[in-house]
């Protein structure tokens, strides 16, 4: 950690940002910095993914929708990610808040389906694994696997109660983390979570 820290006390934000381009296209990952593509590698590393090297890839490709490959599983795998603030620390670890013993509410994670804008387009994603990362301070602590039978329910939903002419793009895929049946967890930082408790 101190040289994580050396480097944010010692490099502007363009020097950094600068690095970390060039880190990604030293991997072969065009304009990592773009979005929140960067954060798709750091996913793949943890999973034991590899993450694609574009952004999105075409509506004919067998990729469609997704962001990485899952060599052991064979199947592709869709990424989305939040960040966290410290505030919303204390639902995400579930902090005590009074002397009763009760917790704050679980976390609200999402991931909005741009793509999910047809049936057919939805259809496309059942073939996917799916997966929210959850990032404070831009370090991952928490990837949860949504189970896609209900990623395709919501999207479905979702689609299909669109008002005409509404935007397609914004279809979003809600947990709460309260929600144990609806995703496994596939990575963990269980040492951050202990020292944020």
């Amino acid at each position: 950690m101190n040289n994580v820290t050396n480097l944010a006390e010692n490099f502007s934000y363009e020097d950094l940002a600068h690095a970390l381009y060039l880190k990604g296209e030293g991997e072969g990952y065009h304009k990592v910095t773009d979005k929140t593509k960067w954060r798709e590698p750091v996913m793949a590393a943890k999973l034991g993914h590899e993450a694609f090297e574009k952004i999105s890839a075409g509506a004919g490709s067998d990729k469609y929708g997704a962001d990485a490959y899952d060599p052991n599983k064979d199947i592709m795998a869709e990424y989305k990610s939040k960040a966290v603030n410290d505030k919303e620390v204390r639902n995400l670890v579930g902090r005590v808040k009074n002397k009763n013993g009760d917790t704050f509410a679980p976390l609200k994670v999402s991931g909005v389906y741009n793509g999910a804008y047809t049936l057919e387009a939805i259809e496309k994603y059942s073939h996917h694994d799916h997966y929210i990362g959850v990032f404070w301070k831009e370090k991952c602590v928490l990837i949860i696997k949504p189970h896609t039978n209900y990623v395709i329910e919501t999207l479905t939903t979702n689609h299909n109660n669109r008002v005409a002419g509404a935007t397609t793009n914004l279809n979003t895929v809600v947990v709460n983390l309260g929600d144990t049946e609806k995703y496994e967890v596939a990575y963990k930082d269980t040492d951050w979570f202990e020292s944020m408790k």
